[in-house]
């Protein structure tokens, strides 16, 4: 790579799926891209599990030093967080950063590019840093679930600073054997509580076949929705690693963080129809509704639950005319009521929240619950 003083630079990709070409570094923004073979056929992308890609880049050189963050790109769509993950841990000379580009971001990005995507041929990687930020972090040990003793696992909770209540934020979690390295392909799971111990936010992964979140390079990215400053709990298992569950690295262990009030972002906003009439719904929404899909929450948490994100404006539904309620109880699962959850407005929400239909369908069937006074927002 030449740089805009014609230094040279080594920068390395090692590619784990195709051949690249086309090796591109953009002066104006320090850009790096390149791109590869890749058939966008639905049919193709549904077979393939990971697209991983890993540039590596000399940390002398300014914009890639240590403590930088990143965006990511493929055909011009920006990819999620958790699809693009930093590692300045394992090289103390260069910055190494992966694009673990999994089945469901392929399917964001077609749905995002549409049908003439899919007669693409090639797929196109941008990576682009950020400036520094401010990081916040914590670190601790596990223990083992037996006898309580050490393990060798240490666990690293890192965030950026800006981010603080009312906000989906950005976690990293990052897991160390006890010489430093990152622990690969570690399965995990966490619980978020407040100061009262009340739960904020629980996951244990997809596959309830293989439990856990998988963390391919010890690095991963969790973003969650803190609803209020001050103390938070993070409660941390770890299954083990591999498909095995290797149990070497397997344990549990807690950390108090403290987080403030947060930033206020400030976006531009286009006064088209189009646009306010377009809802807003924070990621994390989905994970409650496909909970509630399979049952592991009743209509009265679920329901409550969309109250209060209407209420405090977390959700933003299209202006809906609000029928009248029989009664101010919201039936539980399986309740025979006037006003029962109809099942299909259930089967939209675990549809929506496997991606299967869109978000105008989820919203259209919490519309029909206030039309229908089955949920009501005073």
């Amino acid at each position: 790579m030449k740089t805009a003083n014609a230094e040279e630079i080594p920068v390395v990709i090692k590619t784990y799926y195709d051949e690249v070409d086309n090796f591109r570094f953009d002066t104006s923004d320090n850009s790096i891209s390149f791109d590869m073979p890749f058939d966008w056929s639905p049919d193709y992308v549904d077979l393939v599990q990971v697209v991983h890609e890993e540039i590596r880049v000399p940390k002398t050189f300014a914009p890639y030093s240590e403590g930088k963050q990143f965006k990511g790109y493929v055909n011009g769509v920006e990819i999620d967080q958790r699809a693009l993950l930093n590692d300045p841990y394992t090289s103390d000379e260069t910055s190494i950063v992966h694009f673990l580009i999994s089945k469901n971001e392929l399917v964001k990005i077609n749905d995002a590019l549409g049908t003439d995507n899919y007669d693409n041929k090639k797929m196109d990687f941008k990576l682009v840093p950020l400036d520094e930020i401010e990081r916040s972090s914590t670190e601790f040990y596990l223990v083992d679930t037996k006898n309580y003793e050490k393990t060798p696992t240490t666990v690293n909770i890192s965030w950026d600073g800006k981010y603080g209540a009312n906000q989906d934020v950005p976690f990293e979690f990052t897991f160390f054997n006890d010489n430093g390295d990152l622990i690969k392909d570690v399965r995990y799971a966490y619980v978020a509580l407040d100061e009262f111990e009340n739960e904020i936010a629980r996951y244990d992964g997809d596959d309830p076949e293989n439990p856990g979140i998988l963390s391919t390079e010890g690095i991963d990215i969790q973003n969650i929705y803190i609803p209020t400053d001050g103390p938070i709990r993070f409660d941390i298992l770890v299954y083990g690693t591999g498909l095995n569950y290797d149990p070497t690295y397997s344990g549990i262990g807690s950390t108090i963080i403290e987080l403030g009030p947060g930033f206020t972002p400030t976006t531009s906003i286009i006064e088209t129809p189009e646009i306010l009439e377009t809802p807003t719904i924070p990621s994390w929404i989905k994970n409650n509704a496909g909970w509630w899909a399979d049952g592991t929450i009743d209509d009265q948490s679920f329901i409550q639950g969309i109250q209060f994100l209407v209420k405090e404006n977390i959700l933003k539904i299209p202006d809906t005319t609000q029928g009248a309620s029989s009664g101010n109880d919201v039936p539980s699962q399986g309740a025979s009521s006037g006003n029962d959850v109809p099942s299909w407005v259930k089967n939209n929400a675990g549809w929506w929240a496997d991606g299967t239909i869109d978000d105008d369908a989820f919203i259209q069937g919490i519309q029909f619950l206030i039309k229908e006074g089955i949920l009501r927002v005073e």
